[in-house]
């Protein structure tokens, strides 16, 4: 009988025969791929597996297969499983992978994993980038610490003082500096080899270990680093021990889950693979392996119809069988007892009982109470609840190991040195772990829920006594017995301290769990002090760290209702209740408020947060008032070092005037925010925090805009960029380099957006800024389309649009496509453009980019000559409050040339005279010194109009933007007719026009510049006949042909229609005869009967020469 007696990952093999994987061979394809991808760092491909099935699939089997060969293909081999027991310990997969690993190094080779020995060749060196944020090798050493202390052993004394953390970091920055931490550590070590971190029962793993691999996907997708992780859709339910304060884990963040690993797989950073039942052919296969000899039809059948294709129970029916004398071989053939003796389990759980029940009764209960203490446990422990002797326990752990039940369990690693590990302060207590999960679930269901409870008790109290100067860091587990112990104040002390222990190392849904707890048993007891010696924190206080937690996950419906329970339990008592409290606890409530768009609630609750900080400067309080906490929620907490009371004071001012300052933009009131914010700068300033000074300095850019202060923008960006670089800050870097990229596209310096852009979409895929990464493809649309490279724009616009419905991002959506309809606009396509235009104005409907869509969809509809829809809505954009930062000032040209096309000079003055402080700009490819060039010749000011023309050719040129340059010509060539400039320098600027517009296939434009220049021909012949006079009505712009004779006794007036000005105006603006009757609502006929009227009235030979006097007459 060959089935196994230990799981195939926790490196127990002389429990495990060899046996070959069967079935797998599919399976096994798709790991082949992942490691060739790897291990020749292809260009494409998923470095990520998750292997998924129900228990006993070989999910395991499979995991330690691929490391197989992965070890033949050379890889470093970084493995490890999570337990049930440690669900509540914050990373603990990884630290059980990596840590063997480090100690497995001797001192050199650990210090050039973690930075602080340079690499010996080049070659192997990190690539170093604008998008990677550099970490000194002392910051990641003391970032790595809070997982692995004994790293600070690898240093001298002079580099553990500069590894102090002395700078306070937001929580989010916390969280990033440990994730990248340990993604530069794994980049490290496969920097000279291919490695593979494979992770066993990740259903088991918490919150922020699941957090971080997912961070890892992205982050070392091209990295020579394969992950691999296992998991099932739920564990063993029946017995399990709970303290009743779980893990949290809302609706939300299992949506959030599901749609995280479904956009991995979507953007091919990802596989999936689901196991199922083995074939028949495969299963009878593994049964002969695992029973070697002649196998009976009949046996197989029955043995193959109970196990179902499930490898695992296979295993255990040949072993139930075989140890029973059911199954036996005589002879080379195996034999099955009488029918009638056979009693074969019906599942896999039975089966393992039926195993177990070779213990003795003193083993069977030695076990039961190991299976309490986790899956891996310290026997010492166990010694002192049970009061054995040192005889009696060695000869129940002699019975237990025999029977492959437990076996002794290190993690040292093959091959290190013993002086390595008393060199690194490394110690190996006695462990021994289960040798299958499967059978420590069972013995744990087996106690009884009373003995249960006794047992955790015992166990906490001597894992205390046991741990000693170090059980602080073992609080999480403490606190789990002593829960289950039902020891209510030691409970209390331990989950503080695994809640506060979880915090600071980001693990929020363990932070939450652990608070909770203790939230329960303080209103249990009716007293928020009901801990003897130090105080504690209250419950007002507690319902503000729990509230804190959740909003940091993003689940604020839990986080509103914690913060309400926190100001109702200040209220209570409000002459006891701390100032700084109060108005943390409204100011919290504002953000969360504010976030949902509920702005009445969160004006309120700002101004009592106001009113609060008004009393404390009135009564001087803050300053003598106890806390019962050494840290408190905000911007200290979680942190790695603790801040005095008036630091924590100051902190929560800039909170409070960062709040303020977000609603006074989102309710439109720029103005107001903007002292708001310079004050939250300098308090920033005066305590060093620098992620406060760079986060005022990045919304005070945002609110200038980039209209007249676009200098004073880009000045403020750059600024805040350097200190988001100094602090390690990649998402808000990424941010502020997009809106580099697109205010250095404005003023044409495109080498400077191009460069922001690139280091931006570089630092979003290597640090998985799924926020910004929609806004960067938008960025390099737009540059795309200023240079007339319109399949490139429409490419990169397509996709800044898919990352928009992705993330449901309703602003990127509406901005995004207000470019691809500017796109469609410049490039001739109109009824594409309008449609496109539409759809922008009912996705932008609720964000502040309606205003411009609007604008920009009344810009189209008057120079494609739709005025009387044009009116209504460039009469509506002009209504709207302008909104604040980049969803402004780059419409005011628009308006402004739209509302010339219509006639509007009023209107069209307002926004003149603001875009005059916006020259030197240019918005979707439009140059602002055109449209004033355009304002210029319309009213007869030739040579501030050439001027403007002049600075607009030149900023193309420099941005190479043809497209706007040919537009420019085109001007040009109308203001030299309008003139009365002689027809060859007519005809040179329609020729250097329309060399533009025919390289970049804008056939409409061509046409019109061919109308132009045929038109001026033609006009200017007719002039010159003597007979041939012609007027401008001085009012309503209605045209009129005057015919004289020599000598003159008579003059005949012809003058135009309404509606034949209407057409003029179309066919001048470059519609076809289909177009203008689509647009007037007449048939093409018509149109042709009115152009005829035209010709007639204004003396012209035909359509050309009709459009060069619109022109000249200042009609189009």
């Amino acid at each position: 009988m060959q089935a196994p007696f230990a799981d195939p990952f926790i490196q127990l093999e002389r429990l495990r025969p060899a046996l070959p994987l069967v079935g797998r061979d599919v399976e096994m394809q798709l790991v082949q791929l992942l490691l060739h991808t790897v291990a020749f760092d292809a260009p494409q491909g998923a470095r990520s597996l998750v292997i998924t099935g129900e228990m006993g699939m070989g999910k395991t089997r499979l995991l330690a297969a691929l490391c197989e060969e992965a070890r033949q293909a050379d890889f470093h081999i970084v493995k490890a499983s999570a337990y049930e027991s440690g669900s509540k310990f914050p990373y603990f997969p990884f630290i059980e992978a990596l840590r063997p690993f480090l100690r497995s190094l001797t001192r050199e080779e650990l210090r050039r994993c973690i930075g602080m020995n340079a690499p010996p060749d080049a070659s192997v060196a990190e690539t170093i980038t604008a998008a990677i944020m550099r970490v000194p090798g002392t910051s990641l050493v003391a970032t790595l610490a809070y997982l692995f202390p004994e790293l600070l052993m690898a240093l001298s004394k002079e580099e553990q003082a500069q590894a102090v953390q002395t700078e306070v970091f937001s929580p989010e920055q916390e969280k990033f500096r440990l994730f990248e931490a340990i993604a530069t550590l794994l980049e490290r070590i496969a920097s000279a080899q291919p490695m593979i971190l494979a992770l066993d029962n990740l259903q088991w793993a918490d919150s922020a270990s699941l957090e971080l691999t997912l961070y890892l996907t992205v982050r070392l997708h091209k990295s020579r680093v394969a992950l691999v992780g296992v998991t099932r859709p739920a564990g063993l339910s029946g017995g399990q021990q709970r303290d009743g304060d779980d893990v949290p884990v809302t609706t939300v963040a299992n949506n959030a889950a599901t749609q995280a690993l479904t956009d991995l797989m979507r953007n091919g950073l990802l596989y999936l693979l689901p196991l199922g039942p083995l074939s028949l052919d495969a299963a009878t296969e593994y049964l002969q392996e695992l029973l070697p000899g002649t196998i009976p039809q009949s046996v197989t059948q029955m043995v193959l119809a109970r196990a179902d294709g499930n490898p695992f129970f296979l295993e255990e029916l040949v072993r139930t069988l075989t140890l029973n004398q059911q199954l036996v071989q005589r002879d080379g053939v195996w034999k099955m007892a009488a029918v009638s003796s056979i009693n074969v389990p019906d599942s896999i759980v039975l089966a393992v009982k039926q195993r177990l029940e070779g213990l003795s009764r003193a083993c069977r209960a030695f076990v039961q109470v190991a299976a309490l203490s986790g899956r891996i446990f310290l026997i010492d422990a166990l010694v002192a609840v049970l009061e054995k002797s040192t005889g009696e326990m060695q000869a129940l752990l002699d019975e237990a190991v025999k029977s492959s039940v437990i076996a002794q369990f290190t993690d040292q690693s093959e091959g290190q040195e013993e002086d390595d590990i008393v060199l690194l302060g490394y110690t190996q207590p006695m462990r021994y772990i289960f040798c299958q999960g499967v059978v420590y679930e069972v013995l744990q269901a087996e106690v009884p829920a009373y003995q249960a409870r006794l047992l955790h008790a015992a166990l906490g109290k001597a894992l205390e006594v046991l741990y000693g100067l170090k059980a602080s860091e073992h609080a999480a587990e403490l606190a789990h017995h002593h829960a289950l112990g039902g020891e209510k104040e030691a409970t209390i002390r331990w989950s503080l301290l695994a809640g506060e222990n979880a915090a600071r190392q980001q693990a929020y849904r363990e932070a939450i769990g652990s608070y909770r707890r203790v939230l329960k048993l303080l209103e249990a007891n009716g007293d928020s002090n009901a801990i003897s010696g130090s105080a504690h924190p209250t419950r007002a206080e507690l319902c503000i760290i729990i509230g804190e937690l959740w909003f940091k996950l993003g689940e604020l419906e839990q986080a509103t209702n914690m913060f309400q329970q926190a100001l109702a339990e200040l209220q209570k008592q409000p002459q006891e209740a701390s100032f700084l409290l109060i108005a943390r606890t409204n100011r919290l409530l504002a953000d969360a408020y504010r976030i949902q768009a509920r702005y009445e609630q969160a004006l309120a609750h700002l101004q009592a947060a106001r009113s609060v900080f008004d009393k404390e400067v009135a009564y001087g309080r803050s300053s003598s008032e106890r806390l019962s906490v050494s840290w408190l929620p905000g911007r200290s907490f979680p942190t790695h070092r603790e801040m005095d009371l008036e630091q924590n004071r100051i902190s929560e001012r800039i909170q409070f005037l960062q709040a303020q300052a977000m609603l006074e933009i989102l309710l439109n009131h720029a103005a107001a925010a903007e002292p708001v914010l310079w004050q939250a700068h300098q308090l920033a300033t005066e305590i060093g925090d620098r992620s406060s000074q760079a986060f005022a300095l990045q919304i005070m850019s945002w609110v200038r805009g980039w209209g007249e202060h676009i200098h004073e923008t880009i000045r403020l960006q750059k600024q805040a960029l350097e200190l988001y670089l100094a602090i390690g800050d990649p998402f808000h870097a990424a941010l502020v380099e997009q809106g580099l990229g697109i205010i250095h596209q404005a003023i044409g310096e495109m080498e400077q957006a191009s460069l922001y852009t690139q280091h931006g979409l570089e630092r979003a895929h290597r640090y998985g800024v799924r926020g910004v990464i929609g806004w960067l493809y938008w960025n390099q649309g737009v540059m795309a389309l200023c240079q007339g490279h319109w399949g490139s724009s429409e490419e990169y616009l397509q996709q800044a649009l898919q990352e928009a419905l992705d993330a449901d991002n309703a602003r990127l959506k509406a901005t995004t496509m207000q470019a691809q309809a500017e796109l469609q606009f410049r490039r001739g396509n109109w009824s594409e453009a309008e449609h496109l235009f539409q759809n922008a104005i009912i996705a932008a409907t609720s964000t502040d980019w309606l205003p411009s869509t609007i604008a920009l969809y009344g810009h189209f509809l008057a120079v494609t000559g739709r005025r009387g829809q044009a009116r209504t809505q460039l009469v509506h954009a002009s209504e709207h409050p302008e909104p604040s930062g980049f969803s402004g000032d780059f419409y005011i040209p628009f308006l402004a040339e739209g509302f010339l096309h219509l006639d509007m000079p009023e209107q069209a003055a307002i926004f003149i005279e603001r875009i005059q402080k916006q020259r030197g700009c240019m918005y979707y490819g439009n140059a602002v010194d055109r449209i004033l060039g355009v304002v210029a010749a319309h009213m007869g000011n030739w040579a501030i109009a050439e001027q403007a023309f002049e600075e607009a050719l030149k900023l193309c040129q420099r941005t190479h933007n043809q497209p706007e340059e040919a537009a420019i010509l085109y001007e040009q060539a109308r203001m030299a007719l309008m003139r009365h400039a002689p027809l060859h320098d007519i005809e040179e600027l329609c020729a250097r026009a329309r060399a533009l517009f025919l390289q970049y296939e804008m056939q409409r434009a061509v046409t019109m510049i061919d109308v132009l220049r045929e038109g001026a021909e033609k006009l200017i012949q007719a002039e010159e006949k003597p007979e041939y006079v012609v007027e401008r009505m001085p009012h309503a712009g209605i045209a009129r042909g005057v015919v004289q004779e020599q000598p003159a006794e008579y003059e005949l007036v012809l003058t135009l229609t309404k509606r034949e000005l209407e057409v003029l105006r179309l066919v001048a603006e470059g519609h076809l005869d289909r177009e203008v009757a689509e647009a007037l609502v007449i048939s093409p006929r018509t149109v042709n009967r009115h152009l005829s009227n035209i010709f007639v009235k204004l003396a012209v030979p035909g359509r050309a020469a009709a459009v060069a006097y619109a022109i000249r007459q200042g009609l189009v």
